[in-house]
């Protein structure tokens, strides 16, 4: 697996919590670490996928359209619109 490498600078703290939690999970702290930037990345994919949709369906009533969701709904399950 092909990695890069970055430096960041935490809070005063932050690192023990994450250094606890890791071990009390048995996890590295680069693993955790790695986690939780996926989730955070992963939930603003759908909040923006979410923006996009409730745009899109407000331009459609005020042209009159009734929207339907459903294509955007499946290209959401599709995957459509991520970045991996």
């Amino acid at each position: 697996m092909n990695r890069d490498r970055f430096t960041i600078r935490t809070p005063k703290g932050l690192l023990d919590r994450v250094r606890e939690q890791a071990e009390a999970y048995g996890d590295s702290m680069n693993d955790l670490v790695v986690s939780a930037i996926q989730k955070e990345v992963n939930m603003r994919e759908q909040l923006r996928l979410l923006t996009d949709m409730q745009k899109a369906r407000r331009k459609m009533e005020a042209c009159g359209v009734h929207p339907d969701s459903t294509q955007l709904i499946r290209q959401m399950r599709n995957g459509a619109g991520r970045h991996e």
